[in-house]
């Protein structure tokens, strides 16, 4: 997680450059959340959400516009009586139109991408243990609203709903890799209701380091 928001910084960095320096204004923060996976499975096998847990960089473009680059980990262990755990990975960007109908509160929504990567174990109805991984992209939806606490910190509530798939053509039973045929489809999509505080760093009212 930390190498990933190492390599987020110098790209929002340069986004904020090209827009202008006194009108941007960039921001870190971490987040949880509440993510429901949209795969029938899930939610017979695992019954419950899980949690969420990752951090953001926002970037406040001039007027309107604005980015929010994040990256977070998901995982779920299944119910006492089944030895089923998930493990993911998601990194996402959102670019998105803000609207503040009061001063330190504003509403922003906006379509981004989502990239996530993750494994699955646990044992299947037939006894035998399984093990498979894989990755994919789609895309998503986010809508919220943010409030200024104090000084450089916000918090903000946030939902998002994403669309995505992966094709499974192998998995490992029982320690040994065998070919799934048909290949498996399975529904990589997600709901997620979500909670960040955010610090502004650079050019924000209250910024830490004041502006670029």
């Amino acid at each position: 997680m930390r190498n990933l928001f190492r390599r987020f910084l110098p790209v929002a960095a340069c986004i904020a450059l090209a827009g202008g320096a006194e009108a941007v204004e960039i921001r870190i923060g971490a987040t949880a959340s509440n993510l429901s996976p949209s795969e029938e499975f899930y939610k017979d096998a695992f019954l419950t959400p899980g949690t969420s847990i990752g951090g953001t960089v926002s970037v406040d473009a001039p007027g309107p516009l604005g980015f929010n680059v994040g990256a977070e980990r998901f995982s779920k262990s299944a119910p006492a009586d089944w030895d089923g755990e998930l493990d993911a990975m998601m990194v996402s960007l959102f670019p998105t139109a803000s609207w503040e109908p009061l001063k330190g509160f504003s509403l922003y929504a906006g379509p981004g991408a989502v990239y996530l990567w993750g494994d699955y174990s646990g044992t299947d109805r037939y006894g035998r243990f399984v093990e498979a991984d894989g990755s994919s992209v789609g895309f998503a939806f986010s809508a919220g609203g943010e409030i200024v606490l104090a000084g450089p910190l916000s918090a903000r509530l946030e939902y998002r709903r994403a669309f995505m798939d992966l094709t499974t053509g192998e998995a490992t039973m029982d320690g040994s890799t065998v070919a799934v045929y048909p290949a498996a489809e399975t529904d990589l999509g997600y709901s997620q209701f979500g909670f960040g505080l955010l610090v502004s760093l650079f050019g924000g009212e209250g910024a830490l380091f004041g502006g670029l």
